[in-house]
Parts: structure tokens; C-alpha cells; sequence
């Protein structure tokens, strides 16, 4: 008997501390990201993190592997979807495998601001492609678009119309809408290094290129050619996708607590984008360098037959950019 009693007392001991301790139990979860935690891309998942455990009170513990660690881009979601990693943050046009329909966020010109952009993809078109990656592919999306700053032109000299474009030797990334895009446009797509970007601008190997504009102070472009257009010609989303399994074994509760902190993740990624946006274009004057705006309709109008193959040919479903517009 006493025996007994000392067994049963050992096991309200351990209940009683996992009691007064919930995180002894929480469930773990990795999180993946592509960049630095002091990367805008990686900041949202920080506060992700800390308000998914304070929300579960600590039934959930998430736990941050930045720069790549467990994997790049297509690697990092491969594994997601086997349940090897949990959680991935990352552009969304690394998704374009799954759902042809995201080819079009690569197309240049096909959204009028981060507005728009926005609008498709909590629209009924964008719910739909989200419900395959959920339904097909294994994929919750939480977060559809952590705010990035968009794609701009850096160039050696001033770019206002398409027909500055003509000939410019013109570093582009071998993403074939890309490609297509600047092709139609006149210049003449390169292919380059991103590591060599620099000096390729520098001695004149190119002549202007495409980039994310917050990579143009961080790598220092503009000191290499200082005339940066506001082109805003593609929008770029950060995504934060979860293993649908892993997901729906989870309880309600939880489920609802990550999806409020991922919403809170959001907020803080619009802020963050409109101050470093802010930051950036001063380093750029600062050094010496021009920003340009301009509307973009002249390339949009240049764009638009080269628009109508791309979906005849199939890299998207038919009718998606005359929806788009309309929205």
C-alpha cells in the first residue's frame, strides 16, 4: 500500500509541475526563413513566433532557423511538404510549380500598385489557387503577402519610357516571364551573377538591370549606375506556409491563435516596408543618386500583345490578366 501511495505521488508530482509549467509540454515547431533575422523578410516571423506561444500561452513554441539553414527556396518548401520542416517563409513566386495561375505575379506591368496586387490575392482567383496548395498539395498558407518592396531599374543612365530600354544590355534572372518582359520591352536581357552584378555595372559589361529595391542601397547599385526608376514592375509577396498536416492536427484553438499572430505578422510587414522604402530612396540621393517615378500605362500598352501569347501559350489560365484588370 505504501508502495502505492508513493507511485501515486510521484505522478501527481509530475503533473503538478507540467501544471505549473505549460511550455514542459508545448508542441515544437521549425520555422524556416531565407535571410537574416534582421532581414525585413524575416522580422514578421519574430513576431509571428512570440505572439503564436503568448496566444497558445505557451502550448506553442516556435523556433526561428534564419539564412537558409534548413534549406533555400524550392529545397525549404520540398521539405515542408514532407513534414520535415513546419513552417516556411518565403517569396511566393517560388510557389509557381504547384499553381500555374501564380505565373502571372512574375509578369511585368500586371498590376498597377502593392494596392492591387493585394486585392488579387484575397480575391475569389486568389482564394482558389491557396485552396489547391491546401487541398492538392499539402500547404496552409497563413500569410499571403508580408508586405516587400517591389522590383525596380537600375540603370547607368536615365530611364523614363520604354524607348529608353532600346539595346540596354540588361541584367535579368533566368525567370522566363522576366526574360519575356524585357525582350518585348527592347533592352536585351543578360545573364549575369547576381554576386557580379556590381562590377558588371560598374565597367560596362551591362548596362541597366531589374531588382528588388531593397537590395539596391544593401548592395550598393546605385553607386555603380545612379539612376534608379520607380518601375514597381513586379510586386513581390513573402508567404508563410505551414504543413497542412501538421496544421490540421492542431487543436482550433491553436489554429486560430496562428493565424491572429500571422495577421499581426502582416501588420508589422506593411510598416516595415514603408520605412525602409523611405530609407532606402534617401542612401540612394544621399550618394548621388536619382530616383524616378513614372506611370507605367506606356509599358503596360508595349507589353500587351507579348501579355496575350504568354496566356495563349498556357503560363497562366485564360481570362486571369483581363480579371485582374478589372479588379
Amino acid at each position: 500500500m505504501k508502495n502505492f501511495m508513493w507511485k501515486l505521488s510521484a505522478v501527481t508530482i509530475v503533473v503538478g509541475l507540467l501544471a505549473a509549467n505549460p511550455a514542459a509540454a508545448a508542441t515544437k515547431l521549425r520555422l524556416s526563413c531565407p535571410s537574416a533575422m534582421n532581414n525585413p523578410t524575416c522580422m514578421p516571423a519574430e513576431v509571428f513566433a512570440k505572439e503564436a506561444e503568448r496566444l497558445t500561452n505557451g502550448s506553442l513554441a516556435i523556433q526561428i532557423f534564419p539564412a537558409g539553414q534548413l534549406g533555400k527556396a524550392k529545397e525549404a518548401i520540398q521539405q515542408m511538404q514532407a513534414g520535415i520542416i513546419d513552417i516556411v517563409v518565403e517569396s511566393l513566386e517560388n510557389y509557381t510549380a504547384y499553381v500555374k495561375d501564380l505565373n502571372i505575379i512574375g509578369w511585368g506591368f500586371a498590376f498597377r500598385d502593392a494596392d492591387h496586387f493585394n486585392t488579387f490575392l484575397e480575391s475569389p482567383s486568389g482564394d482558389a489557387i491557396f485552396a489547391e496548395m491546401d487541398e492538392k498539395h499539402g500547404m496552409v498558407f497563413l500569410s499571403r503577402n508580408w508586405r516587400k518592396l517591389p522590383r525596380v531599374v537600375v540603370s547607368t543612365k536615365p530611364v523614363f519610357t520604354p524607348e529608353n530600354l532600346t539595346g540596354l544590355k540588361f541584367r535579368v534572372p533566368s525567370i522566363p516571364t522576366y526574360i519575356r518582359t524585357w525582350q518585348t520591352l527592347g533592352a536585351n536581357p543578360s545573364q549575369v551573377a547576381w554576386a557580379d552584378t556590381f562590377q558588371a555595372l560598374k565597367t560596362g559589361v551591362v548596362d541597366a538591370m531589374e531588382s528588388p529595391f531593397d537590395s539596391v542601397a544593401a548592395q550598393k547599385f546605385h553607386v555603380a549606375a545612379p539612376y534608379v526608376t520607380m518601375t514597381n514592375h513586379v510586386f513581390t509577396a513573402i508567404t508563410l506556409a505551414f504543413n497542412a498536416k501538421k496544421f490540421h492536427g492542431l487543436s482550433q484553438d491553436e489554429q486560430a491563435a496562428l493565424r491572429t499572430a500571422a495577421d499581426k505578422a502582416s501588420e508589422y510587414s506593411v510598416e516595415l516596408a514603408r520605412d525602409s522604402s523611405d530609407d532606402i530612396a534617401k542612401t540612394v540621393m544621399d550618394d548621388g543618386g536619382y530616383i524616378i517615378t513614372l506611370k507605367p500605362s506606356a509599358f503596360q500598352k508595349k507589353l500587351r500583345a507579348a501579355t496575350d501569347e504568354q496566356e495563349a501559350a498556357g503560363m497562366w489560365r485564360k481570362g486571369l490578366f483581363e480579371e485582374i484588370q478589372k479588379m
